[in-house]
């Protein structure tokens, strides 16, 4: 039988002792939250870059960040507050979804992380033409104990629904396996980078991880992060176009 294809991998280019730390996850869904709070917590923090992720079906892309050429989906460690981040800065292609979350658990296992925590945005419950309110954090758990922590930080659990993407399909797999997660999820507008709201859930993570993650700045920023988010996505739509109308013209030799 021939071997399946590895679809994604995560490549470990500064090894580091993780043993006992928390996994932070955020992908890009819903106000982009997942990626707006991971990364900056991987900004913020005194973090190292331990590695990325790669497939041959991302898009053929990298990010400039202070003028570094860097793969869009990264891992970093902060040794000082015992946790992984890992954050991606394009929209993975659906294809991709299981064997991330497949290589998110082996990277775990290998490393003995001792839980992950997946941070995410969803549809606001709340009515357009109601005046606003403070949006409420959900939140989905893996284990029992993992159900008790969301219960003791009166995170209200969901217990009907569907959860999408890279953070949903990885919560199941982690159920199935028994591997200590939780998703923590909080209401935004659809459509557009929401800073407000990703601040707002940082503060409940807080809780878990036992330290004062300070989100003035990501508040204060909350323009420029909009814009920035909005400017990458717009790029990274234009570069794949441009990309595709490159490899349909030029000619093929052989």
């Amino acid at each position: 039988m021939a071997e399946k294809e590895l679809l994604v991998e995560i490549v470990t280019t500064n090894p580091e002792n993780v043993e006992g730390y928390t996994l932070v996850e955020g992908f890009p869904g819903i106000g982009l939250i997942g990626t707006i709070a991971v990364g900056y917590l991987a900004e913020r923090q005194k973090t190292k870059q331990m590695g990325y992720l790669m497939s041959r079906h991302f898009p053929p892309m990298a990010s400039i960040h202070k003028g570094e050429p860097l793969f869009p989906a990264r891992i970093y460690v902060d040794h000082q507050h015992k946790t992984v981040l890992l954050f991606s800065e394009f929209v993975v292609p659906a294809s991709t979804v299981y064997d991330i979350a497949d290589q998110i658990i082996k990277w775990a296992k290998d490393n003995k992380i001792k839980r992950i925590i997946s941070l995410a945005g969803m549809t606001s419950r709340q009515k357009s033409n109601e005046p606003p309110v403070e949006s409420e954090i959900y939140g989905i758990a893996s284990t029992p104990t993992m159900l008790k922590d969301l219960e003791k930080q009166k995170v209200k659990v969901i217990t009907e629904g569907v959860t999408t993407g890279v953070s949903g399909i990885l919560m199941a797999k982690c159920n199935a396996i028994k591997f200590p997660a939780m998703s923590l999820l909080i209401e935004t507008e659809h459509g557009y980078p929401d800073p407000g709201a990703a601040a707002e859930l940082l503060e409940k993570l807080e809780k878990f991880l036992g330290y004062d993650i300070k989100t003035a700045d990501l508040l204060t920023e909350a323009k420029e992060i909009e814009g920035k988010m909005k400017k990458m996505l717009s790029q990274i739509k234009l570069g794949k176009l441009r990309y595709k109308e490159a490899e349909e013209k030029t000619p093929m030799y052989g």
